[in-house]
């Protein structure tokens, strides 16, 4: 799906043009590729401006958020326009495809930037499109790509496609919900008992996390305790590992609700920021419902993502991050690295290192009196 303003200028072929022009031309080429001369078309374009009627119980508006939903890759060609809004809403549609689509897997979207938009006349348009810049700002997308002409767009659409197939194949070779995990070392796991596959996924946390260079084991004689550094603070992070489905009660109890022995850990705290932020790497998926189980209420916050699922009790800063799939060592990093990419990407760790130093406080109320 390419998603933009369609009325905005744009340099192309030595004269100003609408964007559309372009975006009609982009369809073709993109639309072209084969991965063989004689091959077969490898993609299929989405641009609204030849798309098919909408059914009748349908807008427009729904049209356009469900084609955002449903593409593999979404090209964003930003300007800072927010696009039209449906009966004077608040948002343009530009707004909510992007949202739409960062929503339903933030991976699959690029950004190709355009020189800005001068600010609309229109009061309430304005203000759509100051959101819309709010929000794009809010992302914190790494390199987006310049494009001042309508050649340059269609360069920046071929390698950012480019990169998006070579991604895909890479994320379902990695991901076990789509990549077969029954041969090789994942094969070995299926063959362990529990206390082998919690050594087996507990060690590949530890060295995922080691690897990041700013971790250290602050007691020697526990290896389930890890200080990591998240936005310049060490914080305490404790590994913990379900060797079988969430559901499963045997498998589960192994675990419990470990954060009622935090106070346990105080000793260990006092060198850190805070924490402690319970890790578990889960052998199998796990759903909402089981982690507020786990946790033992309901009134709290799950965040789902492709990781698994990050839990919080607002109350007693409580930090659950529940670690899904983790069938053999590589699908047990991808996991690790997606909640750490996650946390950074959606601005998360700030409120993940301010919950753990409040959490540090209370456990030290926790074990005063204990």
């Amino acid at each position: 799906m390419i998603s933009s303003r369609c009325a905005t200028d744009i340099t192309y072929k030595g004269a100003t043009v609408q964007l559309s022009k372009v975006r009609l031309d982009l369809q073709k080429e993109v639309q072209s590729i084969k991965l063989w001369p004689t091959g077969k078309q490898l993609f299929e374009c989405w641009i609204n401006e030849d798309t098919t009627s909408a059914t009748m119980d349908q807008t427009w508006w729904d049209h356009c958020l469900l084609q955002a939903r449903q593409a593999d890759i979404v090209i964003v060609l930003y300007n800072g326009e927010s696009g039209g809004a449906i009966k004077g809403g608040p948002m343009g549609i530009c707004h909510s495809e992007l949202e739409a689509a960062m929503l339903r897997q933030s991976a699959k979207v690029r950004a190709i930037e355009l020189q800005a938009a001068k600010q609309p006349t229109d009061p309430a348009q304005r203000k759509r499109d100051e959101s819309f810049r709010k929000y794009y700002s809010s992302l914190d997308i790494f390199r987006a790509a310049l494009a001042k002409t309508g050649e340059e767009v269609i360069e920046r659409v071929r390698n950012e496609l480019q990169q998006a197939l070579v991604d895909m194949v890479q994320i379902c070779a990695l991901t076990p919900d789509l990549a077969k995990s029954n041969t090789g070392i994942a094969l070995r796991w299926h063959h362990m008992n529990y206390t082998e596959r919690i050594r087996a996924m507990s060690e590949e946390v530890i060295a995922t996390l080691l690897d990041l260079g700013t971790t250290t084991q602050p007691d020697p004689n526990r290896s389930d305790v890890m200080s990591v550094r998240f936005d310049g603070k060490q914080l305490v992070v404790q590994l913990h590992a379900i060797p079988a489905s969430f559901s499963e009660p045997n498998a589960r109890s192994i675990v419990g609700q470990p954060f009622l022995f935090d106070h346990a850990l105080k000793d260990l705290l006092a060198t850190c920021h805070g924490g402690p932020v319970h890790l578990v790497a889960g052998y199998k998926s796990v759903t909402e419902n089981q982690a507020l189980k786990l946790l033992g209420f309901p009134d709290a916050s799950v965040v789902p993502g492709t990781f698994g699922l990050h839990v919080v009790d607002p109350v007693q800063k409580i930090q659950l991050v529940l670690l899904k799939n983790c069938v053999s060592p590589t699908a047990t990093r991808h996991a690790v690295t997606a909640w750490l990419e996650w946390l950074h990407r959606s601005g998360e760790v700030k409120l993940l290192v301010d919950r753990a130093a409040a959490r540090k406080r209370i456990i030290a109320a926790i074990a005063k009196e204990n």
